[in-house]
């Protein structure tokens, strides 16, 4: 008999789980979305950086076996590694300096610029007095994660995956050697995209039967999860984004920057892409782009960097939800007190970086009773009970 495994949630993480399950040989694997057009996904709305450089080994791990891959079908999903520079002033230069020192350690291609460096490799971040040092590596870069997530569902689809639309589990429950879900169907027309938004009051139901479940649902897991008794240990928090012209500027030679006032910018389809991490956000499942947002939190650090940033026009953004756990580290692992039940989500931001990783991660746990890697064990929400926090800083 077929070993029947359910991955909820479609977005980059679960499609990545649905890809690597079936690489591994799972024979019967569905995947449950309630919009697998993906609409209101984080993996639609997030800035597409990935990166090698982290404080935690696990971290930099999950990003290591990620990336290897994607230079493997790098024109497929539109990767470009031209790099990542990370501006550091005085006042957080020493975190600057442990991220490259443990960068190095690891063997990984990255280097401190300083002053006249930064500007003869950016030459148009001519206003740098403030800055203490960049931290630069090559082999990080953007791609686009739309590209990316259509190619995990269509190689799991090829080998067997099958993607359920419309598809919402309100509640979970282990029955003897199965798991049960129970599952809503969304409205349609209209009223189907606010609905998205509020699907906890979706109607009607009915119960889905599987050997195995995995909670991919980003920042709805813990909605989910809350029927198995779970502590609602994350949170969702809109990160906006904008898009903007800058005259006789073109960043497309150029990957990520991150300037030292938080606010991260790199080239977006013949324009220019920035957000920023805003401390005061509010929790909650919000997704609208506040009016000022360019003019009060991304212009003037820029106009502040550069002389080709004081004309800047802007055209568009968006909000998105990253789902935030307690250390800024993904949960991924058996969940505690089932025998059948794992979690994959709450990356904050790094899903797309870690997806190919993480998903190999709970590929191995589920079809060979361990990772391959023992330390990935750290990600267990465990590690929240134990107080063994895998506190994370560098969070961009």
């Amino acid at each position: 008999m077929k070993n029947r495994i359910a991955v909820v949630g479609a977005g980059i993480i679960g499609s990545a789980v649905a890809f690597e399950l079936t690489r591994c040989g799972a024979d019967s694997v569905d995947v449950l979305d309630p919009d697998l057009e993906g609409e209101l996904s984080s993996t639609e709305r997030n800035a597409g950086g990935v990166r090698h450089l982290w404080i935690h080994p696990v971290n930099a791990e999950l990003s290591r076996r990620s990336i290897e891959y994607f230079e493997k079908v790098r024109e497929e999903i539109g990767f470009h590694q031209n790099g990542y520079l990370w501006l550091y002033s005085q006042q957080s230069s020493a975190l600057g300096e442990k991220a490259l020192v443990l960068a190095q350690k690891r063997g990984l291609p990255y280097e401190a610029l300083e002053g006249k460096a930064i500007t003869a490799r950016y030459p148009f971040l001519d206003k740098i007095d403030d800055v203490a040092f960049g931290v630069h590596g090559r082999k990080d870069g953007i791609l686009n994660s739309n590209a990316l997530k259509l190619h995990y569902q269509n190689g799991a689809k090829k080998r067997g995956a099958r993607f359920q639309d419309r598809t919402l589990v309100k509640g979970i429950a282990e029955s003897g050697a199965t798991v049960q879900l129970m599952v809503s169907h969304p409205p349609t027309g209209e009223a189907a995209r606010e609905s998205l938004k509020s699907p906890s009051h979706w109607a009607g139901s009915e119960l889905l039967t599987y050997d195995q479940v995995v909670i991919c649902a980003g920042a709805w897991s813990s909605e989910i999860l809350k029927s198995l008794s779970l502590a609602g240990i994350t949170k969702p928090v809109r990160r906006q984004i904008a898009t903007f012209q800058a005259e006789n500027l073109d960043l497309t030679p150029y990957g990520m920057i991150v300037d030292t006032s938080g606010v991260y910018f790199h080239a977006e389809g013949g324009n220019c892409l920035a957000g920023i991490v805003l401390k005061n956000e509010p929790e909650g499942y919000r997704f609208h782009l506040d009016n000022d947002f360019f003019e009060t939190h991304i212009w003037p650090p820029l106009f502040e960097r550069s002389s080709k940033m004081e004309r800047l026009r802007p055209l568009t953004g968006w909000g998105g939800l990253y789902s935030y756990s307690p250390d800024i580290t993904g949960i991924l692992g058996p969940v505690p007190g089932t025998k059948r039940v794992y979690e994959a989500h709450s990356f904050t931001g790094h899903g797309v970086m870690h997806s190919l990783g993480a998903a190999a991660v709970i590929s191995e746990t589920i079809l060979f009773g361990a990772p391959k890697t023992p330390e990935m064990a750290q990600l267990s929400r465990d590690r929240f009970v134990s107080g063994r926090l895998l506190d994370e800083r560098l969070h961009i």
